[in-house]
């Protein structure tokens, strides 16, 4: 199973068409962003609680993550991609 990190809205765009439906996408940096779009999409999603606050937004609706949880998740699964398109 591969673990998904989205650092913009094109990367979502690229995630979503390519990722299996039960790996778990990661939205970190301006990724965040995207979250709306995300939730509509994906299920199994995660989003970095830092990144939300530095840009100003709350993360209602959404499991927020710190950088330890990411660690686990990143070692927990055998593959790691990052979307930045």
């Amino acid at each position: 199973m591969t673990l998904h990190l989205v650092f913009s809205a094109g990367g979502l765009a690229s995630c979503l068409v390519r990722h299996g439906a039960s790996e778990p996408v990661v939205l970190l940096g301006d990724g965040v962003y995207s979250v709306p779009q995300a939730l509509a999409a994906h299920a199994d999603l995660f989003v970095m609680e830092e990144d939300l606050a530095a840009r100003g937004l709350t993360g209602d609706g959404v499991r927020c993550i710190d950088y330890r949880d990411l660690v686990a998740l990143s070692v927990a699964h055998a593959r790691v991609v990052s979307w930045n398109d």
